[in-house]
């Protein structure tokens, strides 16, 4: 796959080669009239990947007004402070909860890192953001792209401080990690500790449904249809369910066991999605602790 694609007229996918591999992860480039905006800024490693493709692309990087953040997990935002001195007119915009973590991202990084073990290496760095040039979206709050409408929509279940971008006059939705990966057809949980939380996540694939999108746009990875939002809440039970015979083993008993049966059953264990399954295991795992912990 070519560095930047063009998905729709006026959009156009750039590949940042997550963990070095294409097709695995990407940031939205998204031009509408005489403005530009970014939807996700990959990793801080995929910096020079977006700067090519907006030259690509002819766009200036004045022309940029808008970094929009699904999520504050590295792959998603961890490109975004070292954009932004790059780009003088952007804003960034987060989940509240988000923010602060992009004004000081030390916890941050360190949660991804205790989180990722040897693949952290792949993330890079997180440059800390001004607070001036942060905005907090609010659930529902509309932001102005040219002649279109932008709106954030809070969207937890991955995440506490999951958004998804929903552009009404298109039925396009940018789901971030809300509707799990898709890549190379096939859907994929992406359940990571510390936060995942099942009930918030079949909420939200209730209230982005209610939407009735006509596209779905995955950082991870490409467009997809909207039938895949109920797809997901099926593979989503499933996977849980597929996980909780193993909850009161040793944690990495559990995850070896897990990985060796959906192996054996044939999901895509590459070398740049094996380890995403390791922490969609951890994350069920600790998500059944907390719900029996609190009976």
């Amino acid at each position: 796959m070519s560095l930047v694609s063009e998905v729709l007229p006026g959009l156009f996918l750039v590949d940042i080669d997550h963990f070095g591999e294409p097709g695995l992860g990407g940031a939205y480039i998204f031009v509408v009239d005489n403005e530009v905006a970014l939807i996700d800024s990959g990793t801080s490693r995929a910096k020079d990947r977006i700067r090519q493709a907006l030259a690509d692309l002819g766009l200036s990087p004045e022309r940029v007004r808008w970094i929009f953040l699904t999520h504050v997990h590295l792959d998603h935002a961890g490109g975004a402070g070292v954009l932004l001195p790059e780009l003088p007119n952007a804003t960034v915009v987060v989940h509240p909860r988000g923010a602060k973590h992009l004004v000081d991202p030390s916890k941050l990084v360190a949660s991804t890192q205790s989180a990722t073990g040897p693949r952290f290496r792949f993330y890079g760095e997180a440059k800390p953001i001004p607070e001036s040039r942060v905005h907090a979206a609010q659930d529902g709050e509309t932001f102005a792209l040219g002649g279109l409408r932008i709106q954030a929509l809070d969207a937890p279940g991955h995440a506490p401080h999951h958004l998804c971008f929903f552009v009404p006059e298109q039925g396009l939705l940018f789901t971030g990690d809300a509707a799990g990966l898709y890549l190379k057809g096939q859907l994929l949980p992406t359940t990571v500790p510390p936060n995942f939380d099942l009930e918030a996540w079949l909420a939200t694939l209730t209230k982005l449904e209610a939407l009735a999108p006509n596209r779905l746009a995955f950082t991870h990875f490409g467009l997809g249809g909207p039938e895949l939002l109920s797809e997901y809440r099926k593979l989503l039970l499933a996977w849980v369910e597929k996980v909780r015979p193993y909850k009161d083993m040793p944690e990495e008993e559990a995850v070896a066991a897990v990985l060796k049966r959906i192996e054996a059953e044939g999901w895509p264990m590459g070398p740049g999605v094996s380890g995403d399954w390791s922490m969609s295991v951890r994350g069920v795992l600790q998500y059944l602790r907390r719900k029996e912990a609190v009976g």
